[in-house]
């Protein structure tokens, strides 16, 4: 199963001439107006999976996310001096702080400097180590914001290497609900680039999801600022609308036969109130009629007196 390249090129054409129609309006009454948007793959579920995992999936991207210009956030089990110079001269500039464990419970224990630090970076990449922790350390602000650290290994051997392929993917995890949101692109990069990351990270996301394609409703591509533009949608099986239309069948059969009965039950009812109203009559009606004949024989009784 793939998806049609023709719609989904389409989609990120539309959502690309959306942003620079929103940049135009902004920049008459904004000159500062920030208008590069992340780009997001939207896949909707048909059955919600109730294993919750904390560490995200890895998938790897055609294009990479991040240059000099983005802002990544390593978090680090503990401040060793020695360890932090090593991870500076690793050469990713892209990098721009590296903050301890003791750093978030002390330096950014409050609500105000949590939510400065997780304004002030594009993606977070933490010791696979202390990944459970991060949940509690830095709040719930950070999950609600996508901003989930992805776990890496420190202690490898080739350092670079492991740190280059973490900051050349993106990353999943799945959602409580049935909508899933992977970033997939800015609205800055090339079209091309953006329609290979979308068809490549879909390939891969596809595996992390119980049941694969058969759990999958719809598929769409949207920014911050626009509506969902849909590029799969899910058709029902034939066995599922076999069995739909012999419920319905079913079901007309039984308000059928329902009536049906109905309408015997209450002929037999009427017939029987008749039944009924006619032996209270009868007797009556005899009754009368041997008064009248008591009558008539007196009257030539006196008659004849």
């Amino acid at each position: 199963m793939s998806l049609n390249n023709e719609l989904v090129t389409k989609a990120v054409n539309s959502l690309i001439a959306h942003t620079k129609k929103k940049e135009e309006n902004e920049e008459s009454t904004n000159l500062f107006a920030n208008t590069v948007e992340p780009m997001h793959l939207i896949v909707t579920v048909k059955k919600v999976s109730h294993k919750m995992r904390i560490k995200p999936y890895r998938i790897p991207l055609r294009n990479c996310l991040y240059d000099e210009s983005s802002s990544v956030c390593l978090i680090i089990k503990n401040h060793d001096e020695e360890h932090v110079e090593k991870l500076k001269n690793l050469g990713f500039p892209v990098i721009k702080e590296i903050v301890s464990m003791h750093d978030l419970k002390s330096k950014y224990n409050g609500f105000e400097t949590k939510r400065q630090l997780m304004n002030a970076h594009d993606l977070f990449l933490t010791d696979d180590r202390v990944i459970n922790g991060l949940p509690k350390a830095l709040g719930g602000k950070f999950y609600l914001a996508k901003k989930i650290p992805a776990p890496v290994n420190l202690r490898a051997k080739n350092l670079r290497n492991e740190i280059g392929k973490a900051l050349k993917c993106t990353y999943y995890k799945a959602a409580r609900g049935s909508c899933n949101s992977v970033r997939v692109g800015t609205t800055d990069m090339a079209p091309a680039m953006l329609i290979e990351n979308t068809m490549g990270t879909l390939d891969n996301l596809v595996k992390h999801i119980p049941k694969g394609w058969d759990n999958i409703q719809s598929v769409g591509i949207k920014t911050g600022t626009s509506l969902t533009l849909p590029i799969y949608n899910a058709l029902p099986n034939a066995s599922t609308v076999i069995s739909n239309a012999a419920a319905d069948d079913d079901e007309a059969m039984e308000d059928v036969e329902g009536e049906t009965e109905g309408a015997e039950k209450k002929e037999k009812k009427e017939k029987k109130e008749k039944a009924s109203k006619k032996s209270k009559k009868s007797p009556l009606s005899r009754t009368k009629a041997k008064n009248i004949v008591k009558a008539h024989a007196k009257k030539r009784a006196e008659a004849t007196a």
